[in-house]
C-alpha cells in the first residue's frame, strides 16, 4: 500500500507484476470489495506504460480463476485505445473469465470512467486509477456521488425521507434511495481521506465546490473544509454511524437493504485499512477494532 500511495513520486511500473502477485499472496484480490482499488491502481499504470502493458499483463500471470478477474478489469478499465486487442490476446490465458472477457468486448460490461456508481467497489478503482495517474476525471466522478447523499432527490439529507420509504417492502426504488445513500456516505469519507494524503486534491475540490448545484456544493464544501483540517477521522465515524443508523432502521424492517449498508461500512472499513497501511494507525486502529465497523473490518481479516 505505501508503494501504490507514493507510485507518483518515483513510478516503477517494472514492479507491478510483483506487486500484483503480493496482492494475491495476502488475499487482497479474493474479494470484490477489497479489490476495488488495486484494479484500479492496476488499470492506471497500464494506461501509462502502453509500450510495456502486454510484458506486464503476462508477467502478472498465471493467477487462479477467482483472481483472474482482476487482469481482465485492469485491461479493460486502462482506457487503452487497444485495451479490446489486449484482451482479445490474452483471453486464452484467463480461460475461466470468458464470459466476462467477452462482455467488456460486447460492451455488456462497462469501462471504469462509465461503470454506475452502484458499488463501493466502483468508488475505490476511481480513486486506485487516480492514484496511480493523478487523472482527475475520476475523482470527479467520485464527488458527482456527493448528489446521493439525500437518496438523489433535492434538498438536505434526511433519515426521515429514507424511512418514509421502508413501507413499500422491497421495492426498487427504496432500493435506490438506500444504495445512493450508501454510496454516498463512501464517497464523502474517500475525498476526505485521499485527500490527507494526496494534497493537490484541496485544490480541485476548491475549484469543483462553485460547478455544482445542491446538494453538491454543500457536501463538497464539508470536504474541503474538513480536507484544509485534516479531519478525516471526524468524517469517517460520521459517516459510519449515519450507516450503522441506516442498518439498524433496516434491520427492523428485514430489507434487503440491510445487505447494501453492511457493504458500506465494509467500504469504509476498507478504507481505514489503507489509511493503517500508509502510516495513519491513529486512523485505522479505531476503524477496525471499535464501533460500528466491526463487522466489516473483521469479513476484511478474514483472509
Amino acid at each position: 500500500m505505501q508503494w501504490t500511495f507514493t507510485y507518483r513520486q518515483r513510478p516503477e511500473p517494472g514492479r507491478l507484476p510483483e506487486a500484483v502477485r503480493a496482492m494475491f499472496e495476502l488475499g487482497l484480490l479474493d474479494d470484490e470489495e477489497k479489490s476495488g482499488y488495486f484494479v484500479g491502481f492496476v488499470a492506471g499504470v497500464l494506461s501509462k506504460n502502453p509500450k510495456s502493458t502486454p510484458s506486464l499483463i503476462e508477467r502478472m500471470l498465471p493467477l487462479p480463476a477467482k483472481e483472474q478477474s482482476i487482469v481482465v478489469r485492469a485491461i479493460a478499465y486502462s482506457e487503452l485505445a487497444s485495451w479490446p486487442e489486449l484482451l482479445m490476446r490474452f483471453a486464452p490465458r484467463v480461460p475461466e473469465r470468458r464470459i466476462l472477457v467477452d462482455e467488456f468486448l460486447a460492451g455488456d460490461e462497462p469501462v471504469l470512467i462509465d461503470a454506475p456508481l452502484d458499488s463501493d467497489a466502483v468508488v475505490y478503482a476511481l480513486w486506485g486509477f487516480y492514484v496511480a495517474t493523478g487523472d482527475e476525471r475520476h475523482v470527479r466522478r467520485v464527488i458527482s456521488a456527493l448528489a446521493w447523499t439525500d437518496g438523489g432527490e433535492p434538498g438536505p439529507f434526511s433519515w426521515a425521507r429514507i424511512e418514509s420509504t421502508l413501507g413499500l417492502g422491497d421495492s426498487e426504488e427504496q432500493q435506490t434511495l438506500l444504495e445512493r445513500a450508501v454510496i454516498a456516505s463512501i464517497a464523502k469519507w474517500t475525498l476526505v481521506s485521499y485527500a490527507e494524503h494526496h494534497r493537490e486534491l484541496v485544490e480541485l475540490y476548491r475549484a469543483e465546490a462553485p460547478l455544482h448545484g445542491e446538494p453538491v456544493r454543500t457536501e463538497l464544501a464539508e470536504v474541503l473544509a474538513a480536507s484544509e483540517r485534516f479531519e478525516a477521522d471526524r468524517v469517517r465515524k460520521e459517516e459510519a454511524a449515519r450507516i450503522e443508523a441506516l442498518k439498524q432502521r433496516l434491520a427492523r424492517t428485514g430489507s434487503y437493504g440491510s445487505r447494501t449498508a453492511y457493504a458500506g461500512s465494509v467500504g469504509i472499513a476498507t478504507a481505514c485499512v489503507v489509511a493503517g497501511a500508509v502510516g495513519h494507525p491513529e486512523i485505522a486502529i479505531p476503524c477496525v477494532v471499535t464501533g460500528a465497523l466491526y463487522s466489516g473490518a473483521m469479513k476484511i481479516f478474514e483472509w
